[in-house]
């Protein structure tokens, strides 16, 4: 199911180290919904600055396990908040919060595959 990432390249990332992306990967699905609930906070809100400040760490968190799709759906929402385009943002937002829970999702069924 690890389509959606790339598991060597992000092991890779981490030094080689399988068993770091192991444990980082159960901290994501922890707080994936943290991260999700964030972004929807933030728009709901009206606050840019916040939204912004989510969606960089976000597109982080996805470069981390190198899912590129992901990634490059933060940074555009990241870029819409920055230049303060909510409107923009609210699809932006719906399609990482989708993203963050894909991942989620498939980290979790490939640690008991």
């Amino acid at each position: 199911m690890s389509a959606i990432y790339d598991r060597e390249d992000a092991i890779a990332r981490l030094g080689g180290d399988a068993s770091l992306f192991a444990s980082v990967a159960d901290l994501f699905v922890a707080d994936s919904e943290s991260y999700r609930q964030s972004l929807r906070v933030a728009l709901a809100g009206g606050d840019a600055g916040e939204l912004r400040r989510v969606a960089h760490t976000v597109k982080s968190v996805l470069a981390t396990f190198s899912f590129a799709e992901g990634r490059a759906q933060a940074w555009a929402l990241e870029q819409a908040a920055a230049a303060g385009d909510l409107v923009q943002a609210a699809p932006l937002v719906a399609a990482t919060d989708a993203a963050l829970g894909d991942l989620a999702v498939a980290l979790a069924h490939d640690k008991s595959a």
